[in-house]
């Protein structure tokens, strides 16, 4: 069995204090993207967000589907398609 040490001691003062300094930015750095995750996650539904109409949410689909028609117009027919069938459902029930 064979051990090695490592003397500290010989490294340059200024490497020691940057690794140090480094790791101390990537720890605040950390801290704050930890900090933005939560409060974008804990953050509350607004109320406009909440009380759109079976309408509104057909035609946000509709705008969605006319921006990827020209790159995939089959899938942009489906989600024409989904938005009238989801417009059409809500009327059935009286949403």
């Amino acid at each position: 069995m064979s051990s090695s040490v490592i003397n500290l001691n010989t490294l340059p003062a200024s490497q020691g204090s940057s690794i140090g300094a480094a790791l101390g930015e990537v720890a605040v750095a950390f801290k704050h993207l930890a900090s933005a995750l939560l409060q974008k996650v804990l953050a509350p539904v607004s109320v406009e967000a909440q009380q759109l109409t079976a309408f509104e949410e057909a035609e946000q689909l509709r705008t969605f589907a006319a921006d990827v028609q020209a790159q995939d117009p089959d899938f942009a027919q489906d989600l024409f398609a989904a938005a009238d069938r989801h417009e059409i459902a809500a009327a059935a029930v009286g949403r």
